[in-house]
């Protein structure tokens, strides 16, 4: 008997900002694959992560939780293996799952963790491992960005082996942050091998049962660095400005000045991942345009969108493959990003606890043929949280009751009916250091707890987030109506709430 249920394919990148695909209105990059899904399916305009740093956001993704919930707070935090996961309750309703390029559910530069050196880098281990793991009974792994150390392990450093590729020419612990273009040829990227490892997958499917692929690429994460003819793909001087504004933080909370100002060991911010950060461990480099030179930052920019374009022709090969196999008709496709990146707009960098919509927001792309309305566009609110019960409502099954997101199946049959009312991110960047975000169709509250500093911003009056209203005596009624809301939100997500047995 042959198939019936339909396939779920999803891809995602790594540190992609919501604004890098042509079709949805950025003219200076060239996507052609993903115009053709925004084309072909549904486009999210409001996609939220839960949290904008990579290990818990891809913690919530699969198991429909909130960092407060799945416990995965930081990177550098191991997500229980014991947590239920939508791979693992796909895999008992009969789903072929796997698992292809990035996890990051662990420490990966704890010595002894799974994911973290030196094990990553023992050959014969990962030639004879493949899975399960995290419920993917089949996965093909790798960890690290661009030429750092780490990027040569797991699956993909013992493939460059049997390549006949010494790593060492071309990683090593002095990676990242040079200029010029990344000398490994494109045919041995890890992006091109992730995608490989993808097709392979689908060429094995038989139709005798469904699948559930991840296709998990790790860029376009600094360091800012791939192979050409991508990596001079872009004129830096022909791309879009920075989007900031002189004197912008001046109604900032402190975390914002001072990270400019570089003052952050005022802040008195407990530092318990890399203590010898500059910036207190927060990641973000602070006004790193002025840092590095306005010049160097549109580099930066330039093979930012170069490893964009380098994925996106990847990604034009699976969804070939999709349709060489005759699956395309019968697989959802989403596309997506763990979190999105800063893009030098208001003089920043990478992520971290300021949460300007450039590091919460991602892409988001969903491709059911005949299901959902082609070359539609939604305003409708979606959260990354909700991948999980999407997937297992597509598969005919009901989300346990532990999960804290909301199926988005029925807004991407009927875009203009709306999932959620609200998007909420958590962001414990430090154990003592905790913002929390609401995002409604109109304002976006953000909150330092214990700092009673905090933003809120009208994204329909002022998207670039200029304008902080936290203390206008204007906005004082919708700002308690925010929190209001917010202790609502946390009441309802503490559920499910064991049944009373008596009286007392």
């Amino acid at each position: 008997m042959g198939n019936e249920k339909t396939n779920i394919l999803l891809i995602t990148t790594d540190q992609q900002h919501w604004n890098t695909i042509q079709a949805l209105g950025n003219n200076a990059i060239k996507t052609p694959n993903l115009d053709r899904l925004a084309e072909e399916g549904l486009s999210f305009d409001r996609a939220y992560v839960s949290s904008p740093v990579c290990s818990p956001s891809r913690s919530s993704i699969i198991t429909g939780e909130y960092p407060s919930r799945h416990g995965c707070w930081n990177i550098g935090v191991e997500l229980d293996e014991n947590r239920t996961t939508f791979a693992q309750l796909l895999q008992g309703g009969d789903y072929a799952t796997g698992l292809f390029g990035k996890a990051h559910f662990k420490p990966v530069l704890k010595e002894g963790s799974f994911e973290a050196p030196p094990h990553i880098h023992d050959r014969e281990f990962w030639r004879d491992w493949n899975g399960p793991y995290y419920g993917f009974e089949q996965v093909a792994m790798l960890h690290g960005h661009a030429d750092e150390d780490s990027s040569h392990g797991m699956h993909y450093g013992a493939w460059l082996t049997e390549q006949g590729i010494d790593p060492s020419q071309y990683f090593g612990p002095k990676g990242g942050y040079r200029e010029g273009s990344w000398e490994l040829p494109e045919e041995y990227h890890y992006t091109r091998w992730t995608a490989d490892k993808t097709i392979n997958f689908l060429d094995k499917q038989d139709n005798s049962k469904p699948f559930m692929a991840w296709c998990s690429f790790q860029d376009p994460h600094n360091a800012f660095l791939c192979p050409e003819p991508w990596n001079s793909m872009y004129d830096s001087e022909q791309l879009p400005s920075f989007i900031e504004k002189e004197g912008e933080m001046l109604d900032k909370p402190m975390l914002h000045r001072y990270l400019y100002e570089d003052r952050m060991d005022e802040l008195g911010i407990q530092v318990t991942a890399d203590p010898g950060h500059d910036t207190g461990g927060l990641q973000c480099l602070g006004h790193t345009n002025k840092k590095i030179g306005y010049e160097r930052a549109r580099k930066w920019l330039a093979s930012y969108y170069g490893m964009i374009s380098l994925i996106d022709y990847h990604v034009g090969r699976i969804l070939d493959k999709l349709d060489e196999l005759g699956m395309a008709e019968n697989t959802m496709v989403v596309f997506t990003s763990d979190h999105g990146e800063y893009a030098g707009n208001h003089g920043l960098w990478l992520k971290g606890p300021i949460h300007y919509d450039d590091i919460l927001r991602v892409p988001f792309l969903v491709r059911w043929k005949n299901q959902i309305p082609a070359g539609k566009r939604t305003q409708s609110l979606l959260s990354l949280v909700d991948l999980a019960p999407t997937f297992l409502e597509l598969a005919g099954q009901t989300k346990v009751e532990t999960m804290q997101g909301v199926s988005q199946l029925t807004t991407m049959k009927y875009p203009d009916k709306p999932s959620r009312e609200w998007c909420l991110v958590e962001n414990r960047a430090e154990a003592n250091f905790y913002v929390k975000t609401l995002i409604r169709n109109k304002y976006k509250l953000n909150y330092y707890l214990e700092r009673e500093e905090g933003e809120l911003y009208d994204l329909e009056n002022d998207p670039q987030e200029f304008i902080n209203l936290f203390d206008d005596p204007s906005y004082q009624a919708v700002k308690l109506n925010m929190f209001m809301q917010l202790i609502d939100i946390y009441g309802e997500l503490e559920k499910p709430i064991p049944t009373r047995q008596s009286f007392a």
